[in-house]
Formats: C-alpha cells, sequence, structure tokens
C-alpha cells in the first residue's frame, strides 16, 4: 500500500492524501508499539533464542527495527506535514523518508519469512509452539494475540475505507488534508470576555483567539487571572459577559463534559491526578467522554505509554507514589486520552526540576507537530514564548500586550518584567 502511494506521489506529482497516509502510521505505529518495549517478551522469539545452538544475527535487526519504528514514524509524520505546507518544495524530504522507510519493511518481512519463520520451524519443539499458541489464547503474547489483532481490525477498516479504489479498497470521500499547523481558520475566538468571583471581577474585556494547529501562550504574574481565563475555557468558570466560540460554535451555555467530548481538555495546575487511584485507571478515565469499547481505550493507552514509556513500567502503582515530573506526564497521558483538539495546559512546568522542565516542554512540541493545536499558560516566560508561535501578557486581568512569541521575548517591557532581563 506504502508503494504504491509513493509511486502515485511520484508519477503524478501530486499532494499526498495526509489523512490516508498518517492512518497507516497509526497502524505501524500502533504494531511498534506493541512490541517495542520489550521486543524479547514475542515468545517465539523467545523460544527460538532458547534453541538455536548458533546465534542469529537477523534476530538482532528483527529487534532493533521493532524499537527503531516510533522514531521513524514520528519523522515521517513531521516530513509529510512539512510536505503539505510547503508543497511541492517540500515534497523531497517526505518522499525520501518514505521510500527508505518502505525499503526496511520489505527487508523487515523477507526476513521474518525466509529466515526466522524457518529457522523456528525447524528449531522450535512441539512444547513451544503450544505455549506459543497457549500464549495467544490468553491474549499475553503482544505479536500473536487475539486482543491485538482486535484492536488492529478498527485500523484496517479506516484504512480500507479511505484507500482509492485502484488501489483496492473503498474510495470513499474525504477531506486529504488534516489540520495544518499553521491554518488560518479561527478554532477559538474570545471577544469582550469578563468573568467574576461573586463581586471581585477576575476577568476584564478579554480577546484573543488561537488558530488550529498554533500553541499560542498566555504569561503573567500569579493573580493575573491565568487560571481563572483556563477554566473559563473550559466551563468550570462561569462567564459574565462577552463571546465566546469554539470553530463557530457559541460555549457560554455549553457544560463542560460536552466541551471535552468537543474536543477542548485541560490539563490542570498542579496536574491533580487520582492519587488514590493507579497510574493505569488514572488513564482510562481520561477516556470518559467517548464511550469507548475496551479494545480502544487499551489502543489508546499504548500510545500513551509508547509517548511516556515510565507510565508503561508504573501502571500499577498509586498515582500519588509517582514523582513530580511523572504526574505531569500522567496529567498530560490523561487529557491525551480525550483525543484533544485544542489543550488547555496550566503551568506544567511549575514545581519540576529543570530536566524534567526541558522534557515537559520538549513533549509539548511535539504535541504541535502531531496537529493539537495548543492554549498554554505558563510563568516560565521564556520558555513558553519561545515555544510559541503567538503570545499574550496577562496583567491583573487584562491583556496588555500580544504579538508573535519571538517578538514578545524582544520586547523590553516583557523582558524587564517576565524575563529579569
Amino acid at each position: 500500500m506504502l508503494g504504491h502511494l509513493q509511486h502515485d506521489m511520484e508519477t503524478h506529482a501530486s499532494l499526498p492524501d495526509e489523512l490516508l497516509l498518517n492512518t497507516i502510521f497509526d497502524y505501524f505505529e500502533h504494531f511498534s508499539e506493541r512490541v517495542q518495549s520489550k521486543p524479547r517478551e514475542i515468545l517465539l522469539y523467545q523460544r527460538l533464542r532458547q534453541r538455536l545452538t548458533q546465534p542469529l544475527p537477523e534476530l538482532d535487526e528483527l529487534e532493533h527495527d521493532y524499537l527503531s519504528a516510533h522514531e521513524s514514524l514520528q519523522r515521517l509524520r513531521v516530513l509529510l506535514r512539512h510536505c503539505m505546507e510547503y508543497w511541492p518544495q517540500g515534497c523531497d524530504g517526505f518522499a525520501n523518508a518514505l521510500k527508505a522507510f518502505i525499503e526496511v519493511l520489505r527487508q523487515h518481512i523477507h526476513q521474518e519469512e525466509h529466515t526466522i519463520i524457518p529457522a523456528a520451524r525447524t528449531a522450535l519443539t512441539p512444547e513451544d509452539w503450544d505455549q506459543i499458541l497457549h500464549a495467544k489464547d490468553q491474549y499475553n503474547d503482544p505479536l500473536f494475540g487475539e486482543r491485538v489483532r482486535d484492536e488492529f481490525r478498527e485500523l484496517r477498516h479506516r484504512i480500507i475505507q479511505i484507500t482509492p479504489e485502484h488501489l483496492g479498497g473503498f474510495g470513499m470521500i474525504h477531506s486529504e488534508r488534516m489540520s495544518a499547523p499553521h491554518a488560518s481558520a479561527e478554532m477559538l475566538q474570545v471577544r469582550g470576555l469578563t468573568s467574576s468571583y461573586g463581586r471581585i471581577q477576575v476577568l476584564h474585556e478579554i480577546d484573543l483567539n488561537i488558530r488550529a494547529g498554533e500553541i499560542v501562550s498566555l504569561v503573567g504574574a500569579n493573580g493575573a487571572g491565568k487560571s481563572t481565563l483556563l477554566m473559563t475555557l473550559s466551563g468550570l468558570q462561569p462567564v459574565d459577559h462577552g463571546e465566546l466560540r469554539f470553530e463557530g460554535e457559541d460555549l457560554r451555555r455549553m457544560p463542560s463534559h460536552t466541551r471535552v467530548a468537543k474536543g477542548i481538555v485541560q490539563v490542570p495546575e498542579g496536574r491533580q491526578v487520582f492519587r488514590d487511584m493507579s497510574v493505569y485507571d488514572n488513564l482510562c478515565l481520561g477516556a470518559y467522554a467517548h464511550a469507548k469499547k475496551r479494545s480502544e481505550i487499551n489502543y489508546e493507552i499504548e500510545r500513551v505509554y509508547a509517548k511516556f514509556p515510565i507510565l508503561r513500567q508504573k501502571h500499577r502503582e498509586l498515582a500519588g507514589m509517582l514523582s513530580g515530573g511523572q504526574q505531569q506526564m500522567l496529567a498530560i497521558g490523561r487529557a491525551l486520552m480525550a483525543k484533544p483538539r485544542l489543550l488547555l495546559l496550566d503551568e506544567p512546568s511549575m514545581g519540576l526540576a529543570p530536566l524534567i522542565v526541558e522534557e515537559i516542554f520538549h513533549i509539548i512540541r511535539e504535541l504541535k507537530n502531531e496537529g493539537i493545536t495548543i492554549f498554554l499558560v505558563e510563568q516560565n516566560a521564556s520558555q513558553a514564548l519561545a515555544l510559541a508561535d503567538r503570545g499574550y501578557v496577562l496583567e491583573v486581568g487584562r491583556i496588555v500586550l500580544e504579538g508573535s512569541g519571538r517578538s514578545l521575548l524582544n520586547n523590553e517591557q516583557v523582558r524587564s518584567a517576565y524575563l529579569g532581563l
């Protein structure tokens, strides 16, 4: 399939089908995530290593493929998005990376079919095969398990639906473009927004907008009203006056759970994980707005584990036993379970060590590359504005400055008040 799509791109010099390609990457990524954390859990490989009298280099190569697959797929996603944004000039990088990925994939399949499986048929005992089949029946083996096949089935269904008919699919009409990181369409519009705690007005005539695919940062001192604004967007704080629209839809009378279902998801200040519940159960709660089958929830959890391997390692531990950085990763992972389209991040670096802060901001940058729009509220103004496409400065409940992240970083008022320069 990928080979045919690559051939079509080269032959017809046509814009790639971004949605179809990303859906195919989802399929491969899910497979790599299900086996890459501990490749030797693949029972066939494990038994083969035990039975062979001579080392089989291909086993090491195949395990390396599993371990490197996630990184390769993420690079392909970034290059694809660059290709879509800067077509046709940006096409070569994606086309070359896709060609290399296809070649590695073909070699991998060839090695499994012509080296590994024949060696297994010769070396493994009937008892080995019985154990492999038993693992399949018990859902224990990540390569052969029935549960994993169920998770792939839905992905295959999506691929078949939108694959062109000349490539053997149903050719369902769909938008070939996904939301571009710098799309001009406004996602969130706030106009003249005011909000109060009792008789104390906290937000005064707030005007801001967020376009699809952007990172927009909001910086300001403690008590400026940053968290109040996020809670107003989430539906946890009432609107006194003003306009609040998400993709043209009025949010003012929309309850918070409906906003989550629409894709507006908040990671609260201070993490606020459920301390007496396990990491796994915290993640499951993130999917409550989407009535999913268990296989779908497990699929989404595996995607979170791939992004935050420490959460897989600690999935049975109580969330309250995690370090601050691990809890922040759990809070972000729980939000990702809700499939956010607009992710509201409230002080994600608060109370974390500098190295962990760097990692959190790296994760935020990756989320943007994956197409998630981000509104980042952060006291660490230098990091937040360096990361942002655009930014706002909030003082005592009022927007006093706005502009690109770079321009605000160079603004003397911002440098003096927030950067200590």
